[in-house]
C-alpha cells in the first residue's frame, strides 16, 4: 500500500485547470487474510462528494436489575451520573459519489461504434461497488422458504473508506445506483451513487482485524486530540457555565 497506486483509467476531466491539486476519497478493499497474495483493489473518487453526512442513532435505556451482580452494580455506578446508557448502532457514513465518462467517449478513449464494441462507460467503477457491496464473486445461499421477497445473506467486502486525513473502516450496507446518460447501445456513461457506509467499531470482522482495529484506533485519537484544541477548560470557563445555568432575574421571588 506504500507505493503508488496504479490506475488502468483516467476518468479526470481534462478541460478544467484548478489552482491546487486536490486529495481525492477513496474506497480500498480490505484483503482476506487467507489470500495467497494479498492486492487492495483501490477505487478513487472522481468528484469528491459535495456532502458528507455522519449519523449515528440509539435508544436510551435504564435497565435496573433486582439482584445486580458486582459488575453491573459498578456500571450502574459510573452510569449514575446520566442515569442510564445508550444503545447504539455503529456510526452511518452517507455520501453521494458521481461518475462520469462522457470526456472520455468525446475523446474516443472509449468507443461506441458497434454493438460488437459498444464500449464501456462508467460500469467498470459501478462494478468495483458492487463488488464491495456484495461480496467478491459471492453466490448467494437459495432461500430456505419458498417466498420470491426472501432475504439472502451477504458478505460484504471490508473497506476503508479515506476522506482526507480521516480513514474509516466499514462495509456498504445500502447502494443506490442512478444510471442518467447512455451511448447509443445503452451504455452508462453517466452514474450517481448514493452510498450508506457503517464503521466497524467492533474488533470482532471477518476479515482484516488487525488493520480494521489499527485505522479505527487511530481514528479516536484523532477525534480525541482535535477535541483538544477546541474544548476550553479553566475557571473562566466553569464561571461561564455558572453564569449560564444561573436563573434570570425575572424567575427570582
Amino acid at each position: 500500500m506504500a507505493s503508488s497506486p496504479d490506475f488502468p483509467r483516467n476518468l479526470e476531466p481534462s478541460q478544467i485547470a484548478l489552482p491546487v491539486a486536490l486529495s481525492r476519497g477513496a474506497l480500498i478493499a480490505l484483503p482476506h487474510p487467507a489470500a495467497k497474495t494479498k492486492t487492495y483493489e483501490i477505487l478513487r473518487f472522481q468528484y469528491n462528494p459535495e456532502t458528507v453526512t455522519r449519523a449515528r442513532t440509539g435508544q436510551w435505556e435504564r435497565k435496573l436489575d433486582k439482584k445486580p451482580t458486582k459488575a453491573a452494580q459498578k456500571k450502574m455506578e459510573d452510569d449514575a451520573s446520566s442515569g442510564g446508557a445508550i444503545k447504539s448502532k455503529s456510526e452511518v457514513v452517507s455520501f453521494k459519489l458521481v461518475f462520469d465518462a462522457a470526456e472520455m467517449v468525446m475523446a474516443g478513449n472509449d468507443p461506441a461504434s458497434s454493438a460488437a464494441a459498444p464500449g464501456l462507460g462508467v460500469m467498470p467503477e459501478l462494478a468495483i461497488l458492487e463488488r464491495f457491496a456484495l461480496g467478491p464473486d459471492q453466490v448467494p445461499d437459495p432461500p430456505k422458504k419458498e417466498n420470491e421477497f426472501a432475504l439472502i445473506t451477504l458478505a460484504p467486502t471490508e473497506v476503508l473508506l479515506v476522506l482526507g486525513p480521516r480513514n474509516f473502516p466499514g462495509v456498504i450496507t445500502q447502494m443506490n445506483i442512478v444510471e442518467q446518460r447512455f451511448n447509443p447501445y445503452l451504455v452508462p456513461i453517466r452514474a450517481e451513487v448514493d452510498i450508506r457506509f457503517r464503521i466497524l467499531e467492533s474488533t470482532a470482522v471477518i476479515v482484516d482485524k488487525k488493520t480494521t482495529k489499527e485505522v479505527f484506533e487511530a481514528l479516536q485519537r484523532q477525534r480525541r486530540n482535535l477535541a483538544a484544541m477546541a474544548a476550553g477548560t479553566g475557571s473562566s470557563v466553569t464561571d461561564a457555565i455558572a453564569k449560564a445555568i444561573k436563573p434570570p432575574f425575572w424567575t427570582k421571588e
